[in-house]
Formats: C-alpha cells, sequence, structure tokens
C-alpha cells in the first residue's frame, strides 16, 4: 500500500512554502502539521496551495451560522472538527503525487486512504475518519458531495469556489483581520495559482495513462483521459478540465 512521507522523491522539485499568515490559519494539531508537510514534499506549489486555499474556504464555509446541513440531505451531518476538516483539504489531491502513480484505485479514493491512515495513527474517532475519507473520495462528484452535509458537503464547495463555480465566501468568520476583501487579498498574495488548472490536470491524466483502471467510466478523470486521447498533441489546460465544476 504505497504512502508518502515527508523526504520521498515525488512530483514536486522541492519543499513548497508556506507563509506565516497562512500557518498561522491552520489548526494547532499534530496530524495537520505532519499532512502539510507530506503535501509540500509530494506536490508541486500550484497544487499546495490549492488545497491551502480550499481548506480556507471549508473552514469558512463550514462556521457559517446560516449553513443547515440538514436543509441539503435527509442524512445528519457530523459536527466539523477544524483539524480533521484541515487533513482532508489538504490531502483531497494527494493521491496524484507520484508515490500513487502504481496504486490501482482512482486519486480521490488513495488521498483518502491516506488521510485516514494518518488520522487512525493520531487517535481520531473512527467516525471523523470515515467523514474524512467520504469528503476526500467524492469531492468530484457532483450530486452525491453536494447532497450531504458536513465536512463532505464543505470540501465539494471550497474546491468548486477554487475554479470559479461559486463565489470567493467573506474570510471573516476566521478572524476579524480577513474580512471582506482583507481576506481575499491575504489569499491571492500567499497562495498564488501558479497555473494549477493545468499541472492538476495533467497529473491526473499521467496517473490514468499508466494506469486506466484509475480512470473509471464516466469519472473526471476518464473524461480528462478521453480529451486528452482524442487531442495528444494539446498542450493547454486539459479540455475536460471544466467538467470538475
Amino acid at each position: 500500500m504505497p504512502q508518502c512521507h515527508d523526504g520521498d522523491e515525488s512530483s514536486a522539485a522541492e519543499m513548497v512554502e508556506v507563509g506565516q499568515q497562512i500557518m498561522d490559519l491552520i489548526p494547532d494539531h499534530p496530524a495537520c502539521k505532519e499532512a502539510l508537510g507530506v503535501v509540500r514534499a509530494s506536490l508541486p506549489a500550484s497544487v499546495v496551495n490549492h488545497c491551502l486555499r480550499v481548506f480556507l474556504y471549508a473552514h469558512a464555509f463550514s462556521e457559517r451560522k446560516e449553513d443547515k446541513p440538514e436543509e441539503v440531505s435527509p442524512i445528519a451531518a457530523m459536527p466539523v472538527k477544524a483539524h480533521v476538516l484541515f487533513v482532508a483539504c489538504i490531502y483531497h489531491d494527494l493521491g496524484v503525487a507520484a508515490a500513487f502513480d502504481e496504486a490501482g484505485e482512482r486519486f480521490e479514493v488513495s488521498g483518502a486512504d491516506a488521510a485516514a491512515r494518518l488520522l487512525r495513527r493520531y487517535g481520531e474517532d473512527e467516525a471523523s475518519i470515515r467523514e474524512a475519507w467520504l469528503a476526500i473520495s467524492v469531492h468530484s462528484s457532483h450530486g452525491i458531495a453536494n447532497r450531504m452535509g458536513g465536512m463532505v458537503r464543505a470540501l465539494w464547495w471550497a474546491v468548486g469556489v477554487d475554479f470559479g463555480a461559486f463565489p470567493v465566501p467573506d474570510l471573516g468568520v476566521l478572524g476579524a483581520e480577513l474580512a471582506s476583501s482583507s481576506g481575499w487579498d491575504v489569499v491571492e498574495k500567499e497562495l498564488p495559482r501558479l497555473g494549477v488548472a493545468k499541472d492538476l490536470g495533467d497529473a491526473v491524466v499521467r496517473q490514468c495513462l499508466h494506469r486506466p483502471e484509475k480512470a473509471p467510466p464516466n469519472s473526471w478523470s476518464a473524461l480528462m483521459l478521453r480529451a486528452k486521447k482524442e487531442e495528444p498533441d494539446w498542450d493547454g489546460v486539459n479540455k475536460a478540465f471544466g467538467a470538475y465544476d
């Protein structure tokens, strides 16, 4: 079973730096520290920044008092623990790392499995581990994730925000200094996009070309794999990337 650890050889050219303003917003928990280290050592800066933005958006979403998950789904949602949410968000694209190239599962499941193993080592309760696993594994499954409450819906929604499907939220619920445009300025300065759509799409397709079982029919990965095969010389953002929205 593949696992990523700090120092593993990976697609990331070097350890990605994270500014202090962003570090101060990460829950002070050893699982978060380890998860961030793994992702920084395993993924390109564009994807690391994406995962951190997703956490900020998901955290803001989960803190909104007006959000009532019971109106979204008949399934009661668990309360969201900030440190578990962070692990789910920061690991949601970990499955595209080189360490998982040989894994037969789709990238979402590889990341979910890794998150479950990490959280279990830190003594997290099984219900919270299951919630994190679900949030990661279905985050690209529109029509399922959005009908669930709690962490699952928060992660799905935050990914959509980062790729333009929904408006960027006010981050003021995370701290008064981040209210309105101030928070957006911090995100733009500290977590630039760096071409994440191309990097992420290319990483998914690279794995699927090597292991086609990572792209089951009608999945987001399968749509991008088909687009690549139809236009193999296309060097821009994968033309099916927008299907994620």
